[in-house]
């Protein structure tokens, strides 16, 4: 999509204002007239308490791609939410923090790394760039994104070319914002987290006029204190907006911004190994995770600006029309220190990586047209029309400096080599456009099916620096059609079945700094996945399964030859159990089980990879966690955690692992209105553990103990 065609897409929109989930907004509009009153009251309240403590952080409808905002039950696809509220119960700050009740979903990286990203692992595979989501549009990111502007965070689970026309592999991340209120809302929360960070945190919003046509939503974000490693320091500010505006009963339009700067130094030394070599593993009860085994001096800066427009209209009872457009700008710089070990007794050598500042611009927009309609017994809900995105990314060349050795028991400073940052330009960007086509049918006797197909293009460029003492200029443009088909049957009502299968188009993956092909970009692929799962609910808790198995093209680097390459495809079939709710009046779980079963198969460059599993790929993962309200006080919350880590495969010829582990959260709330007080311990019992290994970096050590305090009044 070159910005032309953006231009145009959002021209469109202009004169065609339409709704988000608009088939949805006409027929309820439509049936509030003919309900009587207390049952409209009813459904209203319902809807206000979704996502609350109360009803066990419950949703009953998710955003499923340009489908809009649909009930879950009727999706045949995994979708896991997790709420605002839960996210604040726990005092959590960062995505991998957040998701820990997500059982799906395991931690690749987090944000006091040099990247400043906190990326998750959904079934196998990195939910990055196209990934992740905001409001349903990609939002590519240097920077973490924030969690005090987000509602609810939505996780969809496995390929997703039908939905997007490119596909999310494992799955998709969506950060759903927070929108204006129609009563009056402010509420003033501050605290600590992290090692010593502290925050002051303000909410607001509600109709800014007697008529409430105009209602807005802003939130206002201020960090600073230590972060868990030694001489460590963070700072973060975020400025959020949303305003909507009613120009008249069916035709509504959004405006949303916001703003995020971010410093932390002191970053956390990734740890390489090479098994290959005889460098394995260390034991991780060896280190500890506050220490500095890099440099205080290295840092990590970042700065975001997100702004968009969005516009909603009814056209009729049978048709309605919802365009969307959001422009993101964003640069980090960063400077900081990775150790290699050298032996198996703790010593390593300091290499130090100065980056000069990276600079991203990303577009994103959709245009789709809603309308439902009946032709005999079958019940049509049709979606059809345009989604895409683009951005362009330009770096400059990373300079290496050698500082020394060093040993795990007592870690050596050196001085800053204060590099001159400058060279050649890495210019890389993608352009993917999507048309889609989708009809949700009802079908006699407790059947449905969703049918869809996209044309999906995709084109890539990468040119400018690939290593030190070369240039690369790749390209690539391809274009598929990709459908999908399900079939759901509901044999009673707590209970709903489904079979899907989907195709999608992969963007190809860029080589890591390491790899002797640096930030090359490879080809597109395409993928499969095959898909069966229940949904149902027994009581007051919502308890799904699904088995999938995906098929995509693999990708690593040779160690052979150090380049980053394609070759066989990674075959990843699994199971996956999570539950929500509330299993008593006082009582509350969520959490399950994920067991994956990833290989390598087709090898044809190197075979000693066949039957491999990928590497940082877990075999099993599970999380619980539970909250019980105390009976005799109801004031009083008590709040428990447990997470498991499953070993995971440093290399690509599975030589060495990451050994399993697990950890505790405990906690305590008092609400009593307008006050409340979140007291949260995690990792109780002070666990040593490697959180996940990344190819290129190294090691990562999980976080140490640590107390998160948060006093909030409503006003």
């Amino acid at each position: 999509m070159n910005k032309p065609t953006l231009a145009f897409s959002l021209l469109i929109s202009f004169f065609f204002p339409i709704t988000h989930a608009a088939t949805e907004s006409s027929s309820d509009e439509q049936n509030s007239v003919l309900l009587k009153e207390v049952k409209v009251k009813g459904v209203a309240e319902d809807k206000k308490n979704e996502g609350k403590a109360s009803s066990g952080y419950r949703y009953k409808k998710a955003s499923v791609g340009p489908l809009g905002n649909i009930p879950l039950k009727e999706t045949p696809y995994s979708v896991n939410v997790t709420s605002g509220e839960q996210i604040g119960n726990r005092s959590a700050h960062t995505a991998s923090d957040a998701l820990k009740t997500n059982p799906t979903v395991a931690t690749l990286m987090e944000p006091n790394g040099y990247s400043s990203l906190s990326r998750v692992m959904i079934r196998g595979f990195t939910a990055a760039d196209q990934s992740e989501l905001r409001d349903g549009m990609v939002d590519r990111s240097f920077t973490f994104p924030p969690l005090e502007n987000v509602d609810r965070i939505e996780v969809l689970n496995g390929v997703s070319g039908f939905l997007y026309g490119f596909s999310a592999m494992g799955g998709s991340v969506n950060y759903v914002s927070k929108q204006p209120t129609n009563e009056r809302l402010t509420n003033l929360s501050t605290g600590t987290y992290g090692g010593g960070i502290n925050y002051l945190h303000a909410d607001a919003g509600g109709p800014m006029d007697d008529n409430g046509v105009i209602k807005y939503r802003t939130n206002i974000y201020r960090e600073n204190g230590s972060t868990y490693i030694d001489g460590g320091n963070q700072q973060r500010t975020l400025l959020s907006g949303v305003i909507t505006t009613n120009l008249n009963e069916k035709n509504k339009v959004t405006f949303d911004y916001w703003h995020q700067d971010y410093y932390v130094n002191s970053l956390q030394t990734y740890i390489n190994v090479n098994p290959t070599k005889g460098i394995y593993v260390p034991d991780a009860s060896k280190f500890k995770a506050s220490r500095q085994y890099g440099q205080s001096w290295s840092y990590n800066q970042s700065t975001k600006d997100l702004v968009g427009i969005g516009f909603q209209s009814d056209i009729s009872q049978h048709f309605a029309l919802r365009t969307g457009y959001r422009y993101g700008d964003m640069w980090r710089q960063y400077n900081y220190v990775g150790a290699t070990l050298t032996d198996n007794n703790g010593h390593y050598t300091e290499t130090n990586t100065a980056s000069p500042r990276q600079n991203e611009q990303t577009h994103s927009s959709y245009a789709l047209v809603d309308s439902n309609f009946e032709t005999g017994a079958l019940v049509h809900q049709v979606t059809t029309g345009y989604t895409g995105t683009q951005y362009d990314y330009t770096r400059g060349v990373d300079v290496k400096t050698t500082l020394g050795s060093s040993n795990i028991n007592n870690p050596t400073f050196y001085s800053d080599p204060d590099a001159t940052l400058g060279g050649t330009t890495t210019i890389q960007g993608q352009t993917m456009t999507n048309f889609v086509l989708g009809d949700r049918i009802v079908l006699p006797h407790g059947f449905s099916t969703l049918l869809g197909i996209t044309h999906a293009e995709l084109e890539q460029y990468s040119r400018g620096v690939s290593t030190l003492s070369s240039t690369a200029s790749t390209s690539y443009k391809q274009s598929k059609n990709t459908p999908s088909a399900a079939l759901l049957y509901t044999p009673w009502d707590p209970v709903t079945t489904y079979v899907s299968y989907m195709e999608g188009l992969n963007a190809g993956g860029t080589a890591p700094s390491t790899a002797s092909n640096a930030n090359e970009m490879l080809a597109p692929s395409a993928s499969k996945q095959y898909e069966v799962g229940a949904k149902s609910h027994l009581g007051a808790v919502d308890l799904n399964t699904a088995l999938f198995r995906i098929n995509k093209i693999n990708e690593y680097t040779d160690p052979t030859d150090n380049i980053y390459k394609q070759d066989g495809r990674q075959q990843h079939q699994g199971l996956e159990i999570t539950l929500t709710g509330k299993a008593t009046d006082n009582l509350v779980l969520s959490g399950g089980t994920t067991w994956l079963d990833a290989k390598i198969v087709d090898a044809k460059n190197n075979t000693r990879i066949e039957g491999k599993r990928p590497v940082n790929v877990p075999e099993y993962q599970s999380r619980l966690f539970s909250e019980y309200t105390l009976p005799a006080d109801r004031r009083f919350t008590l709040i428990g955690g447990m997470n498991y880590y499953g070993k995971r495969p440093v290399d690509d010829l599975n030589t060495d692992y990451i050994d399993s582990a697990t950890t505790f959260d405990t906690g305590v709330r008092f609400s009593k209105k307008p006050f409340s007080v979140n007291f949260n311990v995690s990792n109780v019992f002070d666990k040593s553990y490697w959180s996940y290994y990344r190819s290129g970096d190294g090691l990562s050590l999980g976080a140490p103990r640590m107390f998160s305090l948060t006093g909030k009044i409503d006003f």
